[in-house]
């Protein structure tokens, strides 16, 4: 792991942490669970590998994007957002309820951003360890179709919490917005992941990956002709 995606991930758990601090002081119960869950997911990866430290051919494509540091670190980004905007540590101040409406709009931007990563990456693998052949233009088809549904999903789920939970009526055009934002996202990654090869490339194999599998993982994907010569 990279010193500074370390440090990201370290930062990120001590803001979450105070975050649910701070929610348990002021005992609100949706953000103290919010808070946990989040303080939690940041940990997730660093037990699944220490559990797990090479997982099996079947399953890796399921599994890989707990073993990619720099996924890791965005979702930390993430993650310490979101957080932070639900309750800012210490202010018992939630941005998103009582001061910008918009708050949510970074929230859906990171998160279509990082999800989209997360899904792609396990098409991507799946081609390579399965040898499906599939072209980076259906593995971006397969894993944008994946996104776009869990964020319908997502704004569903919201209105089935209504009537129990009435601060997360949103308007139509707001929950439009919010599929934009992640679909904005969504680009955002294609841009990292293509023209920078970052978290992952297309092309290579995973960093520091617990399981290799020959050829399979790196050449599955067409490549130029003078790179096959």
């Amino acid at each position: 792991m990279r010193t500074w995606e370390k440090g990201i991930i370290m930062i990120a758990r001590a803001i979450v942490f105070f975050g649910l601090i701070s929610t348990l002081m002021y005992g609100k119960f949706d953000q103290i669970l919010s808070a946990a869950a989040g303080l939690f997911a940041l940990f997730v990866p660093s037990i699944v590998r220490k559990i797990y430290p090479r997982p099996s051919r079947r399953i890796w494509p399921w599994v890989s994007p707990f073993y990619n540091d720099s996924i890791y670190a965005l979702f930390a980004i993430f993650m310490a957002a979101h957080i932070t905007f639900l309750n800012v540590p210490f202010l018992h101040l939630d941005l998103y309820n009582q001061v910008w409406k918009g708050a949510d709009v970074p929230s859906h931007y990171l998160g279509g951003l990082v999800t989209w990563v997360i899904f792609n990456e396990v098409v991507l693998e799946s081609s390579r360890t399965y040898n499906l052949h599939w072209s980076p233009l259906k593995i971006v088809s397969i894993s944008l179709f994946a996104l776009v549904l869990v964020g319908i999903a997502w704004e569903f789920f919201e209105v089935a919490l209504q009537p129990d939970m009435p601060w997360l009526y949103e308007s139509m055009s707001n929950k439009t917005q919010d599929v934009v934002m992640e679909l904005l996202g969504f680009g955002t990654g294609i841009l990292m992941v293509f023209k920078l090869e970052y978290p992952y490339s297309m092309k290579k194999p995973l960093e520091n990956a617990p399981v290799q599998f020959g050829a399979t993982s790196v050449d599955i994907l067409p490549q130029p002709d003078h790179v096959k010569e």
